[in-house]
């Protein structure tokens, strides 16, 4: 028979729940979620001098993407990485690249995490400015 838990019941479950882990250990069983996936895998080119803008969606977040940068490279002289306002995980290269090479950096992202743990990850990329 399955009984039916009331405020009290709750209330001594989370308790008893509270004493068995300070007594006994416990392990929290955090699901495993897939990676963030980066979309697009590669960049159109730039041109030196000419604004320049690529979006980048972010997805298989459990949260919402909560910051970007770039790591391991540089970006061109001139542009930047950013979240866009007003679209959920998104993140925006955009700027004026000053001059012209091959650039490679990686994106890192972070995601919120209250109710679950948060996710990060990581995307190589390749900006060519001619």
């Amino acid at each position: 028979m399955v009984g039916r838990l009331t405020g009290r019941s709750v209330r001594l479950v989370a308790a008893c729940a509270i004493a068995a882990t300070a007594l006994l250990g416990c392990t929290i069983f955090t699901p495993s979620r897939p990676a963030l996936q980066f979309a697009p895998a590669t960049l159109p080119a730039a041109t030196a001098g000419t604004a320049y803008t690529a979006d980048i969606l972010v997805t298989q977040t459990a949260t919402p993407v909560g910051g970007a940068s770039v790591q391991d490279g540089l970006l061109p002289t001139g542009v930047g990485v950013a979240l866009v306002d007003g679209t959920p995980n998104t993140v925006r290269i955009s700027g004026t690249p000053k001059a012209a090479g091959t650039y490679t950096f990686t994106v890192s992202v972070w995601c919120y995490g209250t109710n679950v743990n948060g996710q990060t990850g990581t995307q190589q990329y390749t900006l060519v400015v001619k």
